[in-house]
């Protein structure tokens, strides 16, 4: 009986660590959100920023849906199986996956990229239907959500299955809040040393190549003067480089934060609904850490 309540207890330890590292990560989530104004892609500083922005057609063309078909710019889906024990009858992950190609957006004052690898995406756009097949074949016009006359009738002398699919479409206003950097347009060229360096190191790779093109002497080896030769061509090389770096457009990219701390959102849900859905999971983690903590004290007095 001892060693039941000590397992009880421990595992409501470990129930309450969780429950308070999740609630301080919702209720960071909401002060970010809530506390970081909202920077235009033209003139935002680079690290952590908020935008607000419209998803634009892609220019390689849209991703196609999985399980639906629908054209978008992000998926994302799984395939569960229903499982019966007994009388346990559980859901098993059989398929997933989510699309990590970028896709473009803007804010009126210019277009930025966003990377949506490590980001979690809420979308309004989330469906959840039913069927007797490992892919909806064709089923993506059933309706969302839960029928208990659909669920009696699939459930009975078979296998079902759970078809679940998140996406995002261009034209929707989007809200994120992550690492932002923008490149190119003259921003951070190396010194030409540099870049001289990385011409002789890639011409060296072929050096039958370079004798061919600087031993005058054909002696099979590159003596004072050629070697002065080589370092100055190779400093035009990096002249002519340079300049080509600098000529090339700015790119601005949100992408997910090096600090584990900081959250990478995406969102067609606007900033203020995003922010109450964090303070109510907030207060939900509250509630429970509560409840599991009068549950701890009872059975320690008890």
């Amino acid at each position: 009986m001892m060693t039941k309540i000590a397992l009880i207890l421990l595992l409501l330890v470990a129930a309450i660590a969780a429950t308070l590292w999740k609630g301080f990560a919702f209720l960071k989530h909401y002060r970010l959100i809530t506390g970081t104004p909202t920077s235009k892609i033209r003139s935002a500083h680079q690290g952590y920023v908020e935008i607000s922005a419209h998803i634009l057609e892609n220019e390689d063309g849209p991703l196609i849906a999985p399980l639906s078909g629908r054209q978008c710019v992000w998926y994302q889906y799984s395939v569960a199986r229903l499982k019966s024990s007994g009388k346990t009858k559980t859901w098993h992950i059989e398929d997933s996956g989510r699309s990590t190609a970028w896709f473009q957006v803007n804010d009126g004052t210019d277009t930025g990229l966003i990377d949506p690898t490590g980001a979690t995406i809420r979308t309004q756009n989330s469906r959840t239907w039913y069927g007797d097949t490992p892919h909806p074949n064709g089923s993506a016009a059933a309706p969302s959500g839960f029928k208990l006359t659909t669920f009696l009738t699939q459930d009975i002398g078979g296998s079902r299955y759970r078809y679940q699919e998140s996406l995002l479409f261009s034209h929707e206003k989007v809200y994120a809040l992550g690492q932002f950097q923008s490149v190119g347009g003259g921003r951070h060229l190396p010194p030409l040393e540099q870049i001289s360096g990385e011409v002789i190191r890639e011409w060296k790779q072929s050096y039958t190549e370079l004798l061919a093109r600087f031993d005058t002497d054909n002696n099979q080896k590159l003596d004072m003067q050629e070697w002065t030769n080589v370092q100055n061509a190779a400093h035009q090389e990096a002249i002519k480089r340079r300049t080509e770096m600098a000529a090339t457009p700015t790119m601005h990219v949100l992408s997910c934060p090096s600090e584990k701390e900081h959250p990478y959102l995406i969102s067609t849900f606007d900033e203020e609904k995003l922010a109450t859905r964090y303070g109510w999971y907030a207060l939900g983690a509250l509630s429970l850490f509560i409840g599991e903590g009068y549950f701890f004290f009872q059975l320690i007095l008890s």
